[in-house]
C-alpha cells in the first residue's frame, strides 16, 4: 500500500500480484498473504512474505537498517517533522508451516473482527506500530493466541527496541475486539504521530526523556482534544493534535501555566490571525521552561 522497501523492484503489472518482480528484486521467495474479498484492495498492494535462508542470511540486516530508517524517518525534525513515515517492514517471523497456510493465518488476523460497528475491513499488522498498538489495546497473550504454528513475530519498536510474540499453542484462536478496544485503536495514527513527534524532539535537542508508552500517549492525546475544544484556532490540522500530544507527553501539566494560557487565548486579528499551535509550539516550550524555572526558586 505504501511503496516496496527495495527501490529496484519494478513497477507491478496489470492483474499480477507482483510476486515475480520482488522475488528478482529480493532474490529470496516470495508469496503474497492473500487478504479475504472483503478487503477491497488491488491482489499487489496485499502484504506479502520474504523467505530467509536462516540466522545468517544478509537479508536480515538489510531489512533491520530499512526497518530502523523508517522509524528514523517519523522522527526526524522532533516537534518541526510530520510526525509520519512508510512501514513496509512489518517484522520477521519464524514458522514450520507452509507457506500457503501461514499466508492465509496472517490474512484471517489482518481481517477486523470487533463487536464494533464499523465499515473496517483492513487491521494493517503488515505496518509494526498497528501490531504494537493492538498488542497494548488487548494484550499480547490476546494477539498470540492467534498465532498457533506461527512461533514468533519479532518486530522493531518506535523506541528502536526489538519486541518479540510467541506463539501460546498449536491452534489459532481469533482474536475479537469490543467497541471500546476498537475505538482505542482508531487513534492509532495520532498516537503514533505524537509518539514519533516525542522521540524526535528528545533527539533533536539531545534532552533525556521517560521511555514514551501508550500509557502516557493515549491520556495526552484526550488533552490535545480537550485543547482543540478550548482553543479551536490553534487547532487546524492533525499535526496541531500530534504536536499538542507531544507536548502533553513531555509536560502533561502545560495547560496549567497561566502565560501558556494567555498565549493560546490570543486570538490575533484580522489582518494577523493566531497561529496554530505546530507553529508557536517553541514559544509553548519556552514558557514551560520559565515556568518549572520558576518553581525551582520559589
Amino acid at each position: 500500500m505504501v511503496g516496496e522497501p527495495l527501490p529496484g523492484i519494478g513497477a507491478t503489472a496489470v492483474g499480477s500480484d507482483g510476486t515475480d518482480q520482488r522475488a528478482q528484486g529480493w532474490g529470496r521467495d516470495v508469496v503474497s498473504v492473500p487478504l479475504p474479498k472483503s478487503i477491497a484492495l488491488p491482489a499487489h498492494q496485499h502484504p506479502y512474505l520474504i523467505q530467509l535462508h536462516g540466522p545468517d542470511d544478509p537479508l536480515l540486516e538489510v531489512t533491520f537498517a530499512i526497518a530502523d530508517e523508517e522509524r528514523l524517518t517519523a522522527q526526524c525534525g522532533g516537534l518541526d517533522g510530520t510526525g509520519r513515515s512508510a512501514h513496509r517492514i512489518g517484522g520477521w517471523l519464524q514458522s514450520s508451516m507452509r507457506w500457503p497456510e501461514l499466508g492465509m493465518l496472517i490474512a484471517e488476523m489482518c481481517r477486523v473482527n470487533t463487536e464494533a460497528v464499523t465499515k473496517a475491513t483492513y487491521l494493517r499488522l503488515a505496518d509494526r506500530r498497528v501490531l504494537d498498538l493492538l498488542c497494548h489495546v488487548a494484550g499480547q497473550s490476546r494477539v498470540a493466541a492467534q498465532f498457533g504454528r506461527l512461533q514468533s513475530w519479532t518486530y522493531l519498536s518506535a523506541n528502536g527496541e526489538l519486541s518479540r510474540l510467541q506463539s501460546q499453542r498449536e491452534h489459532s484462536e481469533r482474536l475479537r475486539l469490543d467497541e471500546t478496544e476498537w475505538q482505542r485503536m482508531q487513534r492509532g495514527e495520532m498516537l503514533h504521530r505524537a509518539i514519533a513527534h516525542y522521540l524526535g524532539e528528545a533527539t533533536f535537542t539531545e534532552t533525556m526523556i521517560e521511555p514514551p508508552t501508550y500509557a502516557s500517549a493515549e491520556p495526552a492525546l484526550l488533552l490535545a482534544a480537550d485543547a482543540a475544544l478550548r482553543w479551536p484556532h490553534r487547532f487546524k490540522s492533525d499535526v496541531d493534535h500530534a504536536v499538542c500530544a507531544a507536548l502533553a507527553m513531555w509536560r502533561p501539566s502545560m495547560a496549567d501555566v497561566s502565560t501558556i494560557r494567555v498565549l493560546l487565548d490570543d486570538l490575533g486579528s484580522e489582518s494577523e490571525p493566531a497561529e496554530p499551535l505546530s507553529i508557536v509550539h517553541r514559544d509553548l516550550i519556552t514558557l514551560i521552561q520559565q515556568a518549572e524555572k520558576t518553581a525551582r526558586f520559589d
